[in-house]
């Protein structure tokens, strides 16, 4: 759960750093993200709320 948490900080960091830039624009854009456990993958999303929310159940399905 800590792994989760430090992940969703990251995320949500690099997304404030980039938010002028249109980070992940209302198109369907592939966000590389890496898991707690080492599990990689391209994720498909149209927002960062999206984002966190497929971050979050790929933790849990995949990580616990």
């Amino acid at each position: 759960m800590k792994n989760l948490f430090l992940t969703l900080a990251f995320v949500l960091g690099t997304a404030s750093t980039f938010a002028g830039e249109n980070l992940v624009e209302e198109v369907d854009d592939c966000v590389n993200v890496t898991l707690s456990c080492g599990v990689s993958g391209c994720v498909y999303v149209t927002s960062v709320e999206m984002l966190i929310d497929h971050i979050e159940f790929a933790e849990a399905y995949w990580c616990e």
